[in-house]
């Protein structure tokens, strides 16, 4: 039988990749503010207007800024996930123990 949906353990887990995410898309928002005609110029003027789009937590609702901090929410979930599923291995693609030294 299985088990209902609980939805608040639901929230409760995933709460930090939300707020990370939210968080991320002041960065979007810094690259949406800085000038240049393409990357590498961009990039160069990333760095001064970074602290005035860090200057405020409240998270940029422009929707290029959402689709920043949403991959960054995702990739940080993803990176925690495959981390957790390698702690389980102890050494990955090596045989331990005395299999080892069978002839």
């Amino acid at each position: 039988m299985k088990k209902p949906l609980d939805i608040k353990k639901l929230v409760l887990l995933n709460l930090p990749y939300l707020l990370a995410g939210l968080f991320a898309t002041n960065f979007g928002e810094a690259w949406r503010m800085a000038q240049g005609a393409d990357a590498s110029q961009k990039l160069l003027s990333l760095v001064s207007v970074l602290p005035e789009a860090l200057r405020s937590f409240w998270p940029s609702l422009h929707p290029l800024d959402l689709l920043v901090g949403l991959c960054c929410g995702v990739c940080l979930r993803l990176a925690v996930y495959l981390k957790g599923k390698n702690a389980k291995k102890y050494r990955q693609g090596m045989e331990y123990g005395s299999a080892r030294w069978s002839a």
